[in-house]
């Protein structure tokens, strides 16, 4: 397959992948594994896009999604127009392609390769953002932050970029006393030039395609309203690339805008510049509320203050000291070197600033995904909102339309009555989510994590998959859950506690549950740490502890107390319902099987859902065990394709041998039970796998 990568393609450890559009125009995500740390190099000092390869390969499987929460490979495939993702074994042959586009796209990266080379380091990652619209430099750390304080759109290229690039270069051009026609005339032809070399996203392209529309109109070129060219620009956007209307970006980007646009007569009505920022920032938050919660399920409190800091920060010092700064950088290089001296103290400052201001206490709100009909009520309440303003009415009256469906998504998870444990495809570990009726309680039974192999190496990515913030923790805020009020952790294990840490900086956790000397493990370390900072009770559980929330009742039945000796130390929780009983056995093995079987030998299990121990491995689920239990259902967690052969062959025959039905993670992504007085229900991630997976 003949294959063109397009300006997203990424090199990171020892693949390179990314969206590639074929000799037909359709549009691909491909991936290729280098052979050589020489090749990535040689790839790495290589402007991809300005070549077309001839790829030997075949078209793989999507992942599926975690959970409906999680990062969707087939949904991000999809919203970007791409036919499926494309697994290339070896490149057969290369040649250089030349394009405006790729002439545009070459032109991008080599003002990439001048920042990354002119600029400071700490001030890399802001400038390729905000001039050409890359913000894959990003850290987690950085995109928290600017979240929780409601300002990740300053990071990125939008109307307010545009809009002042288009000022600066239309007064420099009228001082030098060039016509005004001819000035209209030339920002009309370079805007959408800009809109490439900046990477063409949808807040991009709306920006640039709205200012042309607008010269347009000014220079009676064009009669057109305002609300008419942004629907314009919608439309064109939509017929280039169908499936964008499915992106978030684009839904934000427009929708801001409109709301803007319509909300004319409220501006009007605001004299101070001061109050006017307020307002705006007021009215595209209400707005766009309803989305975010769909998309991101929390919304940040803050926004409406820090904004009226942080947008004139940027309009007026910080944008236009890197445009200043890139510019001078290609010309006069030793007066950059003195303005970078100056402003690189004042933006680390700024930015210790930022961070300070991020970690202050009850800045988000994080109601979860309300359901079609919340949202609906969620967008009516904010369409009447602005109407009742419009009409005059006082804020605070019309403000309830907004506050009554807000309640209602927020105490919606509180009048649940079932009993919800989801186990979460973590790939080759467990994390069990346990939500009690009425959200009395949120327990989290060891948080999964990713086992380290082997020295770093070229092939090592620069960013470590981090379970806990992109599987555990979307999770829980889909959920609306902002507070565990257990963590157990089985063992220390990576598998099972790696994630540990990602959870505590993200979520409030009241105590910590340990296996008994299990924190002087060096894989306990970070938690133990994070633990005493916080001053989150970290307790050592043996068999016997019990405790009882409404009708459900917990028992640890191991491990005894003494020297910790791993898998066999792990806890184990029996959880007893009006409905099913549970047994989460961490990674107990034969030995922790034979003492349970010993002491509990006779009692009544009930009607028990066994999460299987140790990911299926014929060191677990032995035949004494299973033949005591008489489990009505076995889940086993494990990773797809695992080095470890998980499930066993023998664990997998004494299941069938006792005829107890068995789900997988692996199979059908994460499994919910959901138990309420008429009984229980089981909701596989992937729905369409479940009489497969459950005879």
């Amino acid at each position: 397959m003949d294959l063109t990568w397009l300006d997203n393609v990424k090199i990171d450890g020892g693949s390179m992948k990314g969206f590639a559009k074929d000799t037909s125009g359709a549009t691909v995500y491909a991936v290729y594994k280098f052979d050589s740390e020489r090749q990535k190099k040689s790839f790495q000092e290589a402007h991809i896009p300005s070549y077309t390869f001839t790829l030997k390969g075949h078209f793989g499987e999507l992942q599926p999604a975690a959970h409906e929460y999680s990062f969707s490979m087939e949904r991000y495939v999809k919203m970007n127009g791409a036919i499926g993702i494309f697994e290339s074994e070896s490149i057969l042959d290369s040649q250089s392609k030349f394009s405006l586009r790729a002439l545009l796209s070459k032109q991008r990266w080599q003002v990439k390769q001048h920042i990354r080379k002119t600029f400071p380091e700490s001030l890399i990652v802001e400038a390729e953002a905000l001039l050409i619209g890359d913000r894959s430099g990003m850290d987690e750390e950085l995109a928290t932050s600017y979240r929780t304080l409601g300002i990740t759109h300053l990071f990125a290229i939008s109307g307010l970029h545009v809009g002042l690039l288009t000022f600066f270069l239309r007064s420099v051009l009228m001082r030098l006393s060039i016509r005004v026609e001819t000035i209209d005339t030339l920002l009309i032809i370079l805007l959408p030039f800009y809109a490439l070399l900046a990477g063409g996203a949808p807040s991009v392209w709306r920006a640039v395609s709205l200012t042309i529309l607008i010269l347009l109109t000014a220079s009676g070129k064009l009669r057109l309203r305002t609300d008419d060219a942004l629907a314009l620009s919608a439309i064109g956007f939509i017929f280039m690339q169908p499936f964008i209307v499915f992106q978030p970006g684009f839904q934000l980007s427009y929708l801001a805008a409109f709301s803007l646009i319509f909300s004319s007569k409220i501006l009007a009505n605001t004299s101070s510049a001061l109050g006017l920022s307020f307002v705006v920032t007021t009215i595209t938050q209400l707005a766009l509320y309803p989305v975010l919660l769909f998309h991101f399920y929390e919304l940040s409190l803050s926004s409406f203050i820090v904004n009226l800091l942080y947008v004139p920060l940027y309009s007026i010092i910080i944008l236009p000291a890197n445009i200043l700064l890139l510019l001078l950088t290609f010309g006069m290089p030793a007066i950059a070197d003195v303005i970078f001296a100056i402003y690189e103290p004042l933006r680390s400052w700024i930015a210790v600033f930022t961070a300070w201001l991020s970690s202050l206490p009850y800045q988000m709100w994080v109601p979860g995904r309300p359901s079609g009909y919340l949202s609906a009520l969620a967008v009516s309440g904010v369409l009447v909102f602005f109407i009742c303003l419009e009409r005059g009415q006082k804020p605070i009256r019309a403000f309830l339309f907004v506050l009554v469906p807000a309640v209602f998504i927020q105490l919606t998870p509180f009048m649940e009555r079932d009993l919800r444990v989801t186990f979460l495809d973590v790939g080759q570990g467990d994390a069990i989510v346990i939500e009690l009726p009425y959200r009395r309680g949120v327990y989290l039974f060891d948080t999964g994590g990713v086992v380290r192999w082997g020295e770093v190496n070229w092939r090592t990515p620069e960013r470590e998959f981090e379970v806990g913030r992109k599987i555990v923790v979307p999770f829980l805020k889909g959920r609306g859950i902002t507070t565990i009020d257990k963590m157990i952790l089985s063992h220390a294990d990576s598998d099972h506690i790696e994630a540990a840490d990602e959870i505590l900086d993200e979520l409030t956790v009241k105590e910590i549950h340990i296996a008994p000397n299990s924190e002087k493990e060096k894989t306990m370390q970070d938690i133990v740490r994070i633990a005493g900072e916080m001053n989150i009770p970290m307790l050592s559980i043996t068999e016997g502890v019990s405790w009882s929330i409404g009708s459900v009742d917990f028992h640890y039945i191991a491990p005894t107390a003494g020297k910790y000796n791993g898998n066999e130390s792990s806890l184990v929780l029996f959880i007893n319902t009006d409905g099913p009983s549970f047994l989460l056995t961490g990674d107990l093995e034969l030995d922790g099987e034979k003492r349970v079987v010993k002491k509990y030998a006779g009692t009544d299990w009930g009607e028990l859902i066994l999460k299987a121990g140790h990911h299926g491995s014929r060191t677990s689920s032995s035949d004494g065990f299973i033949r005591e239990l008489e489990p009505s259902l076995a889940i086993l967690s494990y990773g797809r394709k695992n080095r470890y052969g998980h499930p066993h062959e023998e664990v997998m025959d004494t299941f069938k041998k006792y005829e107890i039905p068995t789900i997988a993670t692996a199979d059908v992504g994460s499994i919910t039970v959901i138990v309420s007085k008429k009984g229980y229900t089981i909701v596989p991630t992937q729905i369409e796998k479940t009489e497969m997976a459950i005879p």
